[in-house]
This record gives C-alpha cells, sequence and structure tokens, in this order.
C-alpha cells in the first residue's frame, strides 16, 4: 500500500511527472509549479544553489534572458526566455524531493509497479491500434503510424525514447530486484522497443539504438535484459517485413526508406517522395552527398541556420529566433525553409545563442560524459552506481547533436531535460558523497 502523507504526496508527483505530459503541458506544468513551491517554501538553506553545474545553469538562463531582451523584438518570446530559469529552479526542487524523501521510500515503492502498468497500458492500447486501425479511446492511425493515446500527435516514440531512462533511474531508485523480476524486464522492454517502432518515428528510433548501445556497454544488470529484448524487437521487426500482420508500411518506411537513404544516396522530400539523384538540381545534389540521411526540410533548416551564425557568430540570434530571421532575404539559401526552429539542437543552439551558448552545450555534454566514464569502473552501491550511469546516458541521449531533435527551448522538451538534470543532480550529489 501507498501510505499518502504531503512528504509522499510530493514525491508522487515527482516519480509521475514524466507519465504528466500524457494528458497534456498543463498538468506537467502545473506539477512543475507544485514541486517548485514546495522547494522555495520547504528549503530553509541555499545549500542546493551551491552546486557547480546549477551555478552554470543559472548563469546560462541568465545569458538567454539577456540575449531575449537584446535581440528579440515579439514580447511573449522575451518573456518566456527571460522565466528560462524556472527550469532550473525545477531540476533543484526534484533533487531536494528525492534526497528529502530518501529514507521513506518503502511507503511508495508500490507506486513504481503502478508505473510500470500504466507503460504496459501504452503498449496495450498501441499494438491494438496497430492491428485494428484505431485505438481504444477511437483515435485511427496517422499515415499508417501508431500515435497511440496521444490522439492527433505524432509523438508516441518520441514520449517513451524520453522517458525510458527516468523509468530505468526510478527501477534503481527503489532497488527493484532485476534478478528476481528479469522475465517481466525482458517482456516489459521487448514492448517497449516495439512500441517505437510501430510509432514510425525514425529519429525516435535511432535515438532508441543508440540508447541500447549504451546500456548494453555501460550498465552490466540490464545487458541480458536489453539484448533479449532487442531480438524480441529484431523477431517482431522480421514479422512485419513478411507482411504477417498484413500492414507492411511500417517496415516500408522504417527499414527500406532508411535503408535506402543510407546506402543508396536516395533522396526524399517532405512528401516522403523519392528521387534518384538524375532528378535533383544542382544545389540539392550538392548538399544530398553532405547529409543525405536527413530529408531535404532538414537540410534547408541547417543550411538556414547556419547563414544566421555565420552572421551572428557571438550571441546568435536570440532563443527562438529562427521562425523571424530565417524569413528575412539576407539569410535566405538556395533551398532554405522557413520553420519555428532549425530541427537539430546542436545547430538551434550555435544559431539562436551563437558561440557562447554553443560552449555551454558543449562543456555541459563533455561534464556529463567524464563523469560517466569516472564512476563507470569504481566500486560504489550498485543501486546508486547505475542510477547515475542511466540517468548520464539519458542527458547524453537527449542531446545527441547529430540527428533532427525539436525546439530546444520548448516547454514540454525543457520540462524533460531538467527533469533529467534533477535526477542527476541527486545521483551524483550521492555517488560524490560515497566516493
Amino acid at each position: 500500500m501507498i501510505r499518502i502523507n504531503n512528504r509522499n504526496l510530493i514525491l508522487l508527483i515527482c516519480m509521475f511527472l514524466p507519465l504528466s505530459y500524457i494528458p497534456g503541458i498543463f498538468v506537467t506544468e502545473l506539477s512543475a509549479l507544485i514541486l517548485i513551491i514546495y522547494f522555495v517554501f520547504k528549503n530553509k538553506s541555499l545549500e542546493y544553489f551551491q552546486n557547480n553545474l546549477i551555478i552554470a545553469f543559472i548563469i546560462f538562463s541568465i545569458y538567454i534572458a539577456v540575449v531575449a531582451i537584446v535581440k528579440i523584438d515579439h514580447n511573449d518570446l522575451k518573456i518566456s526566455s527571460i522565466f528560462y530559469f524556472r527550469y532550473t529552479i525545477l531540476a533543484l526542487s526534484i533533487c531536494y524531493v528525492l534526497n528529502f524523501s530518501r529514507n521513506n521510500l518503502i511507503e511508495t515503492k508500490n507506486a513504481l509497479l503502478i508505473i510500470y502498468f500504466l507503460y504496459l497500458f501504452i503498449f496495450f492500447d498501441s499494438f491494438y491500434q496497430f492491428l485494428i486501425g484505431k485505438n481504444l479511446f477511437g483515435f485511427e492511425l496517422i499515415n499508417e503510424r501508431v500515435s497511440g493515446i496521444f490522439g492527433t500527435e505524432l509523438i508516441l516514440g518520441s514520449f517513451l525514447i524520453k522517458t525510458l531512462p527516468l523509468l530505468l533511474w526510478l527501477t534503481f531508485y527503489f532497488k527493484f530486484d532485476l534478478n528476481k523480476n528479469k522475465l517481466f524486464l525482458i517482456f516489459f522492454f521487448s514492448f517497449f522497443l516495439i512500441t517505437i517502432y510501430l510509432s514510425g518515428g525514425r529519429t525516435s528510433f535511432a535515438l532508441m539504438m543508440i540508447s541500447i548501445i549504451l546500456i548494453i556497454f555501460f550498465i552490466k544488470p540490464l545487458k541480458k535484459i536489453f539484448l533479449y529484448s532487442l531480438i524480441g524487437l529484431i523477431f517482431f521487426i522480421s514479422l512485419t517485413s513478411l507482411n504477417v500482420f498484413g500492414k507492411s508500411v511500417i517496415f516500408e518506411r522504417m527499414v527500406k526508406k532508411s535503408f535506402n537513404q543510407i546506402t543508396n544516396n536516395l533522396f526524399l522530400d517532405g512528401d516522403n517522395m523519392v528521387f534518384t539523384q538524375e532528378k535533383l538540381s544542382d544545389s540539392k545534389k550538392k548538399i544530398t552527398k553532405n547529409l543525405r540521411l536527413f530529408s531535404e526540410e532538414h537540410q534547408g533548416h541547417y543550411q538556414l541556420a547556419m547563414n544566421l551564425f555565420f552572421q551572428n557568430p557571438v550571441v546568435g540570434v536570440g532563443p527562438k529566433g529562427f521562425r523571424f530571421h530565417c524569413r528575412k532575404i539576407n539569410y535566405n539559401s538556395e533551398i532554405g525553409i522557413c520553420s519555428t526552429h532549425p530541427h537539430n539542437t546542436a545547430i538551434q543552439i550555435l544559431s539562436e545563442t551563437g558561440f557562447i551558448g554553443f560552449l555551454f552545450y558543449i562543456t555541459f555534454l563533455f561534464f556529463i560524459f567524464f563523469n560517466l566514464l569516472k564512476f563507470w569502473k569504481k566500486k560504489l552501491d550498485f543501486y546508486e552506481k547505475n542510477g547515475f550511469l542511466v540517468i548520464s546516458i539519458g542527458l547524453l541521449i537527449y542531446l545527441f547533436p547529430l540527428l533532427p531533435s525539436g525546439n530546444f527551448f520548448n516547454n514540454w522538451i525543457s520540462l524533460i531535460l531538467f527533469n533529467y538534470l534533477g535526477f542527476y543532480l541527486y545521483s551524483y550529489n550521492i555517488l560524490k558523497k560515497n566516493d
């Protein structure tokens, strides 16, 4: 049973924060606000503000605000940038709650099982939609892609891959017995991987494969679980290739399309039409040779963003400024395509915050990777060490610079990122004390 008191309620809000993205951003923002208010009123010292990583993020937040004030004319975007620091406070709040509740885990341990079964429902609903054509709530397939509980939004794969490290971290945090529950975990994560595949999100699928490789390499207790889960995924992919379910479109999109782009130098535009090199203009041919893994739209975004950076190298054009400046003729490229963001985290930070912001981004990635290697070989507490390793991998994957991504300054994405950071801060502090 879960004993509900004020402390446990706050811990439950913290635990279920990743799942709060399902009903919508309002629920997530409200949950985050509750955690922040709890932290502000409960915390009686400045101890949590003395962490070097937090100081760095506070400086980054101030920098974002200053650049926005100077570079952005749109008032709403300027205000949202000024208050970007709230995400740093959210990370501190999560760290504080986890520390505060550390000795009372037994009272909320069953909540982990609830989270697991909620994910199982997501898998079942998604598979049902794949087979029947509509999910349990009546939402139909979108271009033969599974959206599941997200209805009209194709973010199922993105949601799953972004919350996978958080789920694994909670598994270690509550000292879930991996050996005793090995068969359940193999079954669970097999369906986890299959659902990402069914979502049709190729970026999510690529990040999933990178995640699996890193988990197998760095986290020994999860090695067999994810190897067997990967075998389950491969078996399911082979079934879709043979059209066993009468739905070969997903295999065509996820495997054949990607394979053709990589190996045959084929080019795919935004309407998913395939063009050979002979059918492309000279300018497009040059681009496909350089970035042929991505679509024409992505390549156009990247080229435009780099034009913005080269003309504003120090501080960029301001957070969320790409959407305004990409329309200006002096920045346009031959195939430049305007959008709300450049669809790549590294390029967005480079173009919108300049070299200074990009330096912070690169430094943070190196910091995470350095500490991942540092604690990997050390003999520390089994659960605390592996929890730290998995959340470190999660951060590296989340900020992976070589694949398309969402808007870095988007509220939804920022909330998940700083959710990661809160868990990371807690684990990092624990390991430093015990080292």
